[in-house]
This record gives structure tokens, sequence and C-alpha cells, in this order.
């Protein structure tokens, strides 16, 4: 049957050819995640889809290029194309999460159609048998690579979308470049080709690799391009590299995270070694998936001798032994395919050098970090295919099928278990992944829905295993304040000088522990010690809204809305792009009577988040307070077109037309409110 429909294919005109084969690719994408499409925000989504600033207006859509992807924290990822997507997805889906999973599963399917297409202008270049084998070896890597499990933590994952946009990006430009057209459509060409591959740099650094491999393509593999042709194709990438150098400037420089980099060469080259063969046991075997795996723990990393004592009964090692010898065998044999063997291979090891652990990395390995490289694990086996007899080759394309849905199913049960947040961080812990980081994410669930008692014993358990994990040691204050033991609470977030000081420079988000303590004094009857821990933080932790907006709200309280107004007006002065605070300060100036200050105020917020009717609500209020009723009508009107199906906004405006004496109007308004409210019980 597959060799019928492949001939049946080959008789169909190249446009529609094309056509099938990337509607196959994304009907095999859709399928394969279809689990995950219902599924839940979790890890780092619950940051760059929630409470990340930047990406819930097209106002930031040239302000990302000024940010670093994580505002507070110590990493450099400069991901400005990444937050653009989250807006798209914002502007189309607001925070329904279908639509964000739905938007990582188009990419990863463009990806692979750009992958099929890219191969198959390669593979005709680099002596395929025929030009038949290099359409169906083209269309085979890359579907098999569209579904191969392995990817489930770049697809699933919403967070994640930084690989598929930096492959789809240079995938894109790649064919550009190629495309082999002259005049003015070159021209055209050549600028949207350098577009595309600044816009891949600036969806993730990963990027780099991908300009290494094109070039490497262009001048060891492509013959038929003019030297002169070449030459100013890596010229005009020279340019995207030193606008996108040029740009990583803007956000300014950050303090490298410690404990990076530090093991001795020999003991990375090793750890190389490791993990080469655990991505080959991935690629082959995808049975055992989980986030970021260690490959060796503490002990074993004590001495050269304890390494080698450890290595010898470790089938990783082995099998990455086996895996360079298998590209140095696939380099030389004298076969058909070699010069696809060795752009495959060329391809994995350029995608492999900067996960090989030879660099400083926050992991020793991580599945979505092979996106890039496996593609050339595979064009690598199509290598080989070459060197098959034709009629081995056809029984190889009928087995394609057979190994396409066996890794499809494996990717739908893996899709499933990224769903349910719950599921997959006690599957990560069970599998050994990350469990400290998953041990905070699954206690954050536990608090959210009140089990804080379940949140305080997995933080302890966590607290065990890793002593030093001082996260977890600052969530557990947090989690013991919420439930009323506040001197226990106290003990868990003070450290020492020395301690606090180290611990800043591990984590970045040490200014929580301060402002526990804060909220331990206020709770106490203490505001003005509450005050004064707080005043101390903003001197070390300058720029943190928490902190700013907590000092705020107790002046607000204790004293009147003048006394809060000048730190929160500061703070939105120095950061326009800053939703909360102009929405607090709207309502600090209405409160002091500034109505007219407090509605600007507000709908500049407005501008900043384009779903949240938070502002509209505080304009009407305020708009009320100034007995400006008709303005008040009308921008609750305003605030109800944004988010139709919430209750409140209609009691809020059945206020308001009780006020303008409109009774009737008024008991409808409520009729809905009750309506809705009815609805969302039932959905509970």
């Amino acid at each position: 049957m597959p060799l019928f429909l492949c001939r049946r294919f080959a008789a169909l005109s190249p446009r529609f050819r094309m056509f099938l084969a990337g509607a196959l690719l994304v009907l095999a994408c859709l399928l394969a995640y279809l689990p995950v499409m219902q599924g839940k925000f979790l890890w780092d989504d619950l940051y760059l889809v929630g409470t990340n600033p930047f990406f819930k207006s097209p106002r930031f859509i040239l302000e990302v290029f000024r940010h670093y992807l994580f505002v507070d924290s110590f990493s450099a990822y400069y991901r400005p194309v990444q937050n653009i997507s989250y807006m798209l997805d914002y502007l189309l889906w607001n925070q329904q999460e279908f639509g964000y999973h739905l938007s990582n599963v188009l990419f990863h399917a463009a990806s692979a159609f750009l992958l099929y297409l890219v191969l198959r202008r390669c593979l005709g270049r680099l002596a395929a048998p025929t030009p038949a084998f290099a359409e169906a070896a083209s269309f085979c890597v890359a579907l098999l690579w569209a579904v191969h499990p392995v990817h489930n933590a770049a697809v699933a994952y919403v967070a994640g979308r930084a690989d598929s946009l930096a492959m789809m990006f240079a995938l894109a430009g790649w064919l550009l470049f190629t495309m082999g057209a002259s005049g003015w459509r070159g021209a055209v060409a050549a600028v949207c080709a350098a577009l595309c591959f600044l816009a891949a740099l600036c969806a993730k650094e990963i990027a780099f690799v991908w300009i290494a491999l094109f070039l490497v393509y262009l001048f060891a593999f492509e013959r038929s391009r003019p030297l002169r042709a070449k030459i100013g194709i890596a010229g005009s990438l020279l340019a995207v590299l030193a606008l996108y150098l040029a740009l990583r400037h803007l956000p300014g420089s950050r303090a490298p995270q410690q404990g990076l980099g530090d093991d001795p060469l020999l003991e990375r080259a090793l750890l190389m070694i490791l993990a080469l063969g655990q991505y080959t046991a991935l690629i082959f075997f995808p049975a055992n998936l989980h986030m970021e795996r260690t490959l060796w723990t503490g002990p074993q990393y004590a001495s050269l001798a304890s390494w080698l004592g450890a290595l010898r009964g470790n089938y990783l090692f082995v099998l990455g032994l086996l895996t360079i010898c298998l590209f140095v065998f696939a380099c030389s044999i004298p076969l058909p395919g070699r010069r696809i063997r060795i752009f495959g291979v060329v391809w994995f090891v350029l995608g492999f050098l900067p996960i090989s652990n030879l660099f400083p990395l926050n992991a020793q390995a991580a599945e979505h970090w092979i996106y890039l490289a496996s593609a050339g694990y595979l064009l690598t086996l199509a290598g080989f295919a070459c060197a098959l007899p034709a009629r081995h080759r056809r029984l190889l394309l009928a087995a394609v099928p057979v190994a396409v849905a066996a890794l499809g199913v494996r990717t739908a049960f893996r899709a499933a278990e990224w769903a349910d947040p719950e599921t997959f961080y006690k599957q990560t812990i069970a599998a050994g992944g990350s469990s400290d980081r998953s041990s905070l994410n699954l206690a954050d669930i536990y608090a959210a829905r009140g089990d804080l008692k379940q949140a305080e014993a997995v933080l302890l358990d966590a607290l065990r295993h890793s002593p030093g994990f001082a996260t977890a040691r600052l969530e557990l204050g947090r989690i013991i304040l919420a439930q009323g033991h506040a001197r226990e609470a106290e003990a868990a977030l003070k450290f020492s000088p020395a301690a606090e000081a180290e611990v800043a420079a591990a984590v970045p988000s040490t200014w929580t522990a301060a402002l526990n303590l804060a909220h331990i004094q206020y709770s106490g009857g203490h505001p003005d010690a509450a005050l004064a821990i707080l005043d101390d933080a903003l001197k070390r932790y300058p720029g943190v809204w928490d902190i700013v907006y907590f000092r705020a709200q107790i002046l607000w309280i204790t004293r009147d809305a003048a006394a809060a107004l000048p730190a929160v007006r500061q703070y939105a002065a120095d950061h326009w792009w800053h939703y909360d605070s102009h929405l607090m300060l709207g309502q600090l100036l209405a409160w002091t009577g500034d109505y007219a200050g407090g509605i600007a105020a507000s709908r500049e917020a407005a501008t900043l988040d384009i779903h949240n009717p938070a502002p509209y609500d505080d304009m009407a209020r305020a708009a009320v307070r100034a007995n400006r009723l008709p303005d008040a009508l009308e921008t609750q009107s305003e605030g109800i077109e944004r988010s139709p199906d919430q209750p409140h906004e209609y009691k809020l405006m059945a206020a308001i037309l009780e006020k303008m004496n409109r009774p009737a109007e008024a008991a409808a308004a409520l009729g809905k409110a009750q309506l809705l409210s009815e609805g969302c019980a039932k959905e509970n």
C-alpha cells in the first residue's frame, strides 16, 4: 500500500505534491498533539503568558526589544520575537489555553513543512540516487521529525515555542536565499531572507547554529552557485549578526548565574559523551521522557577517579562512543549517499555542540535542546538508506508509516501528561528530572487550591533532599505564613547578612523574603515596622513593583492616598509599560480628588492590557464620585465590551443606572449578572 501511494503521489504535479505534503504534516502534528490542546499553563508559562508585562498589548512590539525575556531573572535570554508571538495569541485568544497550544502546534508544523522543502532542495544537490528518492526521503525525515516524542517539551509546552519559531524563520530564510530569483525579485528575496534570519535570532539564540549550518551548506555543498553570490549572502548574514548584537545590547548586561561552567574540561568532555548517548537513546527509544535530565549527581563529580569508576557500568557512555563511531563510519564509508550522510552529521554536530556540556548550561541534558540537531540525525539515517539496494529502500519506505504511527502514539501519550500540571510535575519527580523545581511548582498548585498542608509537605520533602534550595525555603515561609504561623514563617524567611548575600547571588527573587517579613509585621499590627522592612528592601532591590505596591497599600490604609501617591507615581513614570502601576496610580489620584488625572492614568493602563476591564471599572467609579454619571455609564459600557461574561461588570453598571434613576435598565443589568453567576456556578 505505501508503495502504491508513493507511485500515485509521484504522478501528481510538483505544486500539488508540495501542498499535499504540507497538509499531511499539519494533520500529523495536530493528531499527535491533540491531547494537549485543552491543557493548562505550567512552569514558565505562568510567567510568560501570565505575569509577563510585555505581551498584553501591541504597544509593546518595540519595547520587547529593550528587555530580556524574563524581567526578574539572572538569565540573559533575549527573545523579543517569542514575546511578539504571545502578543498575537493574547490578541486572538485572551487567556484561553487552547489558542496558545494551537499556535505552538502550528509553529511546529510550519517548521516541519519548511524542513521538508529545504531537504528536498538540498538532497537534489547532494547526489541523491533519484529525484523521487530525494523527495520521498525529505518527506519521511520531516514527518518522522514532526511526530517524534522528544520534541514534546518544545511543542506541548507553551514556553517552549522559541525552538520552533527560530527553526521556522531560519528555514524560511534558507529557502529565500536559495530560491534563485534574479533582478528586483532576487533583491526582495534576499532582504526578506536576511529579515527571517534576524527574526530567528530574536526568537532564540540557537539560530546562530542555523546560520552556521546554512553557510556550511552554501560553501561546502552548494556547487552551482557562483562564489561571488555566496560571498554576497555571507556578507548579508554578517550584517544580520551585527544588527542582532546591537539589539542585544539594548537591555544592558546581566551578571552570569553563579555555579555554571566550573567543572574541569576533562569532566565536561566526559559529560559530553554521556549527553550524546542520552540524546541517541531518546531518538531511537523515547520511553522515559521528562524535563531537564541529570546524567550525574554530586559524589560522581568529586574526582576523576570516581568519574571513571562510575562510567564502567554506564550504558550512556558506551552509547555515546558508539554514536561517535557511527558518525565517523557514516562520513568515511565510500557508498552511495556519502555526501548526504556527511551533511547530516555536520547538521547534528553543529546542533549538538551548544548543548554538549562543553559550554556552561543550566542543566546537563534537556529534551527540547535537541530540536534542531535531531533533524540532522534523521538525515544521516536517510543517507544510509541511499546505500541500500532499491528493493531494500522500498521495504524501508513501507516501514515508515509504522514508525510514524508508533512515534505519534507515544507523542500523544506524552502530550497528555503535559496537559495536566499536577500529573506532569508528579511524573517528572518520579522520573528524577528537575525534581527540585518540580516540587516547587507542585507545591504552588496545592497552595493555589487551598491545600496548604500538602504544599508544606512537598516543600519540606524538597528541602530534605536539597537543604540549600533557597527558593523552596522562601516559598515554605510564604506557605507557613498563609497558615497563620507567623513565628515559624519568620524563622524560615530570615537569613543572616552573609547568607542573604549568598542567596541573592544565586536566586533572583530573594526580595520575597523581605516582602513576607513585612507581611508578618503588618499582620501583627506593626505597620511602621513593616514599612521599615520595605524601605530597606527597596534600597537593596530597587525597581521591584511588589515591594512598592505593598508599601503603598500600607500608607494608603494607615495614612491616606496622598502619602502612597509619590512612590507609585514615580514608578509609573519610570516604567511606562507597567500595567499594575498605572492602574494603582489611577485609583490613588481618584481618591485624592484628582478625577481627571485618575481617569487619564486608568486609560493609560487600559492601553497596556487590551482585554482587562479593570481600568474601565476604575474610570467608571471615578466618574461616579465626580458626579459625571453619563461618562461613568459610557465608560462601564466599554468595560463590558472587553469582558461581557463577568457578572461584576453588570452589577457595577446596575449601580450607575440606579444613580441615574433608570430602574428598569438597572434591573435588566442585575438580571444579566444573575444569569452569568448561575452559569459560572454550574461550570464549577
